[in-house]
């Protein structure tokens, strides 16, 4: 519900604080005075463009502030919680809004900045507003059929069923373009040069982790041959004719033979050399152990190496690092299957593509019965609806046509339309084009009774809805604004008494001048000010003892039909 609403310095208020009960408000005053201005705060609370034109003379911005204390269970919780507004456990937010005569508004929640766009979003959740010139909520063919389905109370599956498979024609229209988009992409040259590359990876045995594989087999079969290659060196070094080996024996025997040589100056040289001897002597042992490991065919080495060459040819070409080779070669592959199997691709999409579209228009059938029985049982509910507001010879009806042509939605392809005729025998048309200005406003109030049991509209908002009507028709309205009331917070502005007098909570407005400004104000009537103020709006600025007698009776039935009326209301 809304609690609070401040508003200052706009068009004519200077400051206005207002709090609102759960029930049914009524706002009266004379023409002027200030009524709809509220409207418009309201509007800009819920997310309407800015109105810079509408900050009151003389200053430079407007300030606007709500407090909604909407169910528990409400929808805009999860809203808000999603987007980090409120918290677990808060029971209320607080909507303000600053609206500047330069640059753009400031808008919060909870103090927490947001745009015009999410607040508009937020304040779909939390008030309808319905006038004359206001009802694009029930008129508009898009939310007929939104209340329509909320009427019908369908189960979730026939909705989803029909979105799913709208979701696989989407899916295989869009597969079946980009398909035929390749395919003739890569006729005649491009399609060749695919093939030709494809064909240069396989005379390579290239497969996924094969760049990896084909360095690592060449590493191998290189350091062999280079250490091959090496002991053969070292070995030569070591045993040929005048090797190490050799010229170590022959000098240990040199210094043998040599007897004129002091032995033990000798001595350690005479180790050395034998030390060195028997080092170079088990280097060569070791060697030999250790060369067959590493005999090897050279001509394989030759394979991996003309792989390679051909490898670094395509990556070149490519303009592409070594490295990721392996990526392009998985794109070539991929090209090359579709463009081998593009036919029969072409013709399993198809086939694919047409068992969704098959499935949809099912499962859009079954959605069109279900929305024709209740838009029968819609129909009967509203029709019923008219009798105690006296439209008695009215009828309504939901025409609920199947437009498989129309583009395809995810609630299928049915256009809701509400229609009504004004007496029996005369053609049904849409509501907005059927009933006159006091009419119209009485069956979007008959709406609004049947289907504000499956809206969740917390607050609901009446701008002058029995304009047009009085006595007997005026009353009627009353009740059944009174009977919304019982269940959801309505507000309501208007010029009947019979309206009036239904109201829990009255509010009057008024507004003073002294020649060259102008102030609205708002207050709340008590029971004394309520009869004075119904007694006015029956018989004119004399206030009469009849008429307050008048005022009197009406309030007191008012009172005798909420008593009845709430005796039959469920426990909160």
């Amino acid at each position: 519900m809304l609690k609070k609403l401040f508003v200052e310095q706009f068009v004519i208020i200077e400051k206005l604080d207002l709090d609102f009960q759960n029930r049914l408000t009524i706002f009266t005053g004379e023409t002027g005075a200030g009524k709809s201005i509220i409207l418009g705060a309201m509007g800009l609370i819920l997310g309407e463009p800015s109105k810079p034109q509408s900050i009151r003379q003389g200053s430079h911005k407007s300030e606007f502030e709500a407090v909604f204390a909407p169910k528990p269970d409400h929808a805009v919780w999860s809203h808000l919680k999603e987007k980090g507004y409120v918290n677990d456990g808060d029971t209320e937010f607080i909507i303000n809004r600053t609206m500047k005569l330069e640059g753009e508004d400031d808008v919060l929640i909870n103090k927490k900045p947001i745009t015009v766009k999410i607040l508009n979003e937020i304040g779909n959740y939390l008030i309808e507003i319905h006038g004359q010139f206001a009802n694009q909520n029930l008129l508009g063919p898009e939310n007929q059929l939104k209340l329509l389905d909320l009427s019908g109370n369908f189960p979730e599956e026939v909705f989803t069923n029909v979105s799913n498979a709208l979701d696989g024609v989407h899916k295989y229209a869009k597969e079946l373009e980009e398909e035929k988009t390749f395919l003739a992409r890569h006729k005649g040259l491009a399609g060749k040069k695919v093939q030709d590359i494809y064909k240069r990876f396989k005379s390579v045995d290239m497969k996924e982790g094969y760049i990896a594989q084909i360095k690592e087999e060449y590493s191998t079969l290189r350091t062999a041959k280079e250490t091959m290659e090496a002991f053969q060196s070292m070995l030569g070094r070591f045993i040929a004719t005048n090797g190490i080996v050799g010229s170590l024996g022959a000098a240990k025997k040199t210094l043998a033979n040599q007897k004129n040589l002091d032995a033990k100056k000798m001595e350690k040289l005479s180790q050395y050399l034998s030390e060195a001897l028997t080092n170079a002597s088990a280097s060569v042992e070791e060697m030999n152990r250790l060369v067959p490991e590493y005999e090897i065919d050279l001509a394989p080495l030759e394979l991996p190496q003309k792989k390679l060459t051909t490898l670094k040819a395509l990556a070149q070409e490519a303009k592409l690092e070594f490295d990721d080779l392996e990526a392009y070669y998985k794109e070539t592959y991929t090209k090359y299957h579709r463009i081998k199997n593009g036919r029969e691709r072409l013709a399993e999409i198809n086939d694919l593509l047409i068992k969704s579209k098959n499935e949809y228009r099912q499962h859009a059938e079954v959605l069109t019965e279900k929305r024709t029985a209740a838009g029968i049982e819609l129909s009967k509910l509203i029709t019923a609806e008219f009798i105690p507001l006296m439209l008695n010879k009215a009828q309504f009806e939901v025409e609920v046509e199947e437009k498989p042509d129309m583009e395809w939605t995810h609630l299928g392809f049915n256009e809701v339309t509400f229609k009504a005729r004004m007496n029996p025998g005369m053609p049904f048309s849409p509501i907005a084009k059927t009933a006159s200005g006091g009419e119209l406003a009485r069956m979007i109030l008959a709406l609004k009774v049947v289907l504000q049991r499956v809206q969740t509209t917390p607050t609901l908002v009446f701008d002058e809805v029995d304009t047009g009507i009085g006595g007997a028709a005026a009353a009627a309205v009353g009740e059944r604004i009174a009977h919304l009331a019982d269940t959801s917070q309505v507000l309501v502005i208007t010029h009947s008494p019979q309206v009036a007098s239904r109201g829990d909570q009255h509010l009057h407005i008024s507004k003073r001048t002294d020649g060259e400004t102008t102030i609205s104000s708002v207050r709340e009537l008590t029971m004394e000010e309520r009869i004075d103020e119904i007694s006015r709006m029956l018989a004119g600025d004399t206030i009469t003892d009849q008429s307050q007698a008048a005022a009197q009776s009406l309030l007191d039935e008012a009172a005798k039909a909420a008593q009845q009326r709430r005796q039959h209301l469920p426990a909160d």
